[in-house]
């Protein structure tokens, strides 16, 4: 597969000597998509290609290709160069640097992350660009887990959680990455960071892209606020609401994807559905 796409490349328009297979480097991550370093005669890029479960996961990738344009634009994510036309691949600039880990997240990063973070939810709000409910994600994801033949047991607290945690903790709004763990973080020799991976993103709520990012983080509760300040945020009304919402999507994540055992991902819900009350 990947030889047919790199026999489309006098289409991409990015030099005149034909890329080999050879010479393509596999990169880190890679749940949902799987990505390779690629050199070519004008430098290093990224051949990204999606994943087959995109409509399983309820991945809009013409949402998230119109989203990435706007980013990259706003100098917050790389630039993707050529798309395919049936959409399956593009090929974006690389982004030099270090892939971060829960083990990098200092405070002093942390609060660079959520000032970067402060920046992407400043942007106009995109016209074309759809507003995310917790409710209709967790569905998509809950239809895989009751596929599952060993989830029944699971499948029962479905009706409570979904009741728990449909509601935004407000009426705020932004353009959101939804996914900004460490793995999605590219922080260069300068200190500059660069958010990857875009194929969650959506209108939401501010306090989830924060609390999907501390998340991964071990902080006291006054380490929190400092984050949290650093972000400007000063009203924390919600804050408790958000991050169990986001808790929640990411168990059912780990549970659709076949990551996380039925025991593993019952004993997280009911300790997330304890919490509601």
């Amino acid at each position: 597969m990947i030889s047919e796409m790199l026999a489309q490349w006098t289409s991409w328009n990015l030099g005149n000597r034909e890329p080999r297979l050879e010479n393509l480097k596999p990169l880190p991550g890679g749940l949902t998509n799987r990505c390779f370093l690629m050199p070519l005669e004008r430098g290093l890029y990224v051949l990204r290609i999606h994943g087959q479960n995109s409509q399983a996961l309820d991945i809009d990738r013409e949402a998230e290709y119109r989203i990435q344009r706007l980013v990259s634009a706003a100098g917050l994510a790389p630039e993707v160069r050529y798309r395919s036309q049936d959409g399956h691949y593009w090929i974006r600039d690389y982004a030099p640097g270090k892939t971060l880990t829960s083990q990098d997240l200092s405070l002093p990063l942390l609060k660079a992350m959520a000032s970067h973070l402060a920046s992407l939810h400043a942007l106009p709000l995109p016209d074309d660009v759809p507003l995310l409910s917790v409710a209709d994600k967790a569905s998509h994801y809950w239809n895989m887990i009751a596929a599952q033949p060993d989830m029944v047991a699971v499948c029962e607290l479905r009706a409570e959680l979904q009741s728990a945690f449909a509601r935004a903790p407000d009426n705020r709004r932004c353009l959101c990455h939804m996914d900004p763990l460490p793995a999605n973080w590219i922080q260069a020799d300068d200190g500059s960071l660069t958010l990857l991976d875009w194929e969650y993103a959506a209108i939401g709520h501010p306090l989830w892209d924060l609390a999907a990012l501390l998340s991964h983080a071990r902080l006291s509760e006054d380490e929190e606020r400092q984050v949290l300040h650093a972000y400007g945020s000063r009203n924390l009304q919600g804050w408790d609401m958000a991050r169990e919402q986001m808790n929640y999507l990411s168990a059912l994540w780990y549970g659709a994807q076949g990551i996380w055992s039925a025991r593993e991902l019952e004993a997280c819900l009911r300790g997330l559905l304890a919490l509601s009350y």
